[in-house]
């Protein structure tokens, strides 16, 4: 069972890299194209965090240490997924779309870090 807590991470992983392969991705048009897309990023890479926290907290891993690991990983796969782009035609792998990725990743850290607080206070 203890495996199964890291399909959601998976699940999640995959969603990214099947958008990433996509050519011609749009959502939308003009800025607004640009907000949706960027809003995406820190959203999808902020579940990614939680997701990979969750898959650690199963295997008993300490809460500090899991946000730690989980983030890693998160960023990790930021970059990993950017170069990925950069090989897909008509997209690329930018480095601003890594940090855009990692704000999601700060996110999500700081309302786990706080839920864990809160958690321990009540």
């Amino acid at each position: 069972m203890r495996v199964l807590a890291w399909l959601p991470a998976l699940l999640i992983a995959a969603l990214i890299w099947k958008l990433s392969a996509t050519p011609d991705l749009a959502v939308a048009s003009g800025w607004l194209d640009t907000v949706t897309r960027k809003s995406a990023h820190v959203a999808v890479f902020g579940v990614l965090c939680a997701a990979c926290v969750l898959g650690l907290r199963v295997q008993h891993v300490s809460v500090r240490t899991s946000i730690t690991v989980g983030a890693t990983l998160a960023l990790l796969y930021a970059g990993v997924d950017e170069y990925h782009q950069s090989f897909v035609p008509t997209r690329v792998g930018s480095p601003v779309d890594v940090a855009i990725d990692a704000l999601g990743v700060g996110i999500a850290s700081m309302v786990l870090v706080m839920a864990h607080h809160r958690r321990g206070k009540a």
